[in-house]
């Protein structure tokens, strides 16, 4: 049976069309192109990436301006959690873009503890209002990260030796350059990663953008979460005051 061919060009068109019509705010859209050009990504991934933070910016939207008269610390901490993990995106992209590892790193460990602090609200919606407290063990969120996504607890634990100051912190800056004549080279300051690692940089935040939306949208849709805990306001009534 014969089949027909999309043209390649075509299909390029097709995304590029889809990025353009996707809703973002200006410094989204601009270091998403930038970083496309910088280091070669493919449309899709720009396109795929995009619709992440317009589902986080909805998502967002949605959850803070329900009808709901009370608004209950569940609600508040899923909030939080939306736009903190807008922040950490768009943070590991501009270091991507400034070719800063150190916050790339820190920014993608966020990420990583953001989606265990979903999995654990998940798992136990009680447990919300407890964020806006004393919070929760960072251990605690790494372990249960890596329950609800095999591997991310290993990830946590390469990314502390860069964000704290351990031994992937100190050699960041170092590269050896000839091991026989055991010649390296030090580099003060940012230093921009190559087309391959800068690739690989936005892809694994792409991966945790699709990952925490859509956990982020399961959360959304459950009452016990939203509702968790005591009221922290209420919506104002013919201009009456809210507490």
């Amino acid at each position: 049976m014969a089949q027909s061919r999309v043209p390649a060009h075509s299909c390029v068109r097709c995304h590029r069309k889809r990025f353009m019509q996707i809703e973002l705010f200006h410094y989204e859209r601009r270091v998403l192109e930038a970083l496309e050009q910088e280091f070669r990504l493919e449309r899709r991934l720009v396109a795929g990436f995009a619709l992440s933070l317009n589902q986080l910016r909805r998502l967002c939207e949605d959850v803070a301006l329900s009808n709901e008269m009370e608004f209950k610390e569940g609600r508040l901490v899923l909030v939080g959690f939306i736009n903190r993990t807008h922040n950490l995106l768009i943070g590991g992209l501009q270091a991507l873009e400034a070719g800063n590892g150190h916050v790339w790193s820190t920014c993608v460990r966020g990420l990583m503890e953001t989606f265990g602090a979903c999995a654990l609200v998940s798992k136990n919606p009680t447990i919300a209002p407890n964020f806006l407290g004393n919070g929760i063990p960072a251990g605690k969120l790494r372990a249960v990260a890596d329950r609800a996504q095999p591997g991310l607890g290993r990830d946590i634990g390469k990314l502390n030796s860069i964000v704290h100051p351990g031994p992937g912190s100190i050699h960041d800056g170092f590269q050896v350059t000839d091991a026989k004549t055991h010649t390296a080279h030090f580099q003060f300051g940012l230093r921009k990663p190559t087309a391959h690692d800068g690739r690989e940089g936005v892809i694994v935040l792409a991966n945790l953008a699709s990952l925490i939306a859509d956990k982020l949208q399961e959360l959304a849709l459950r009452q016990e979460v939203l509702n968790a805990g005591k009221i922290v306001m209420q919506r104002t009534i013919d201009g009456q005051d809210g507490t």
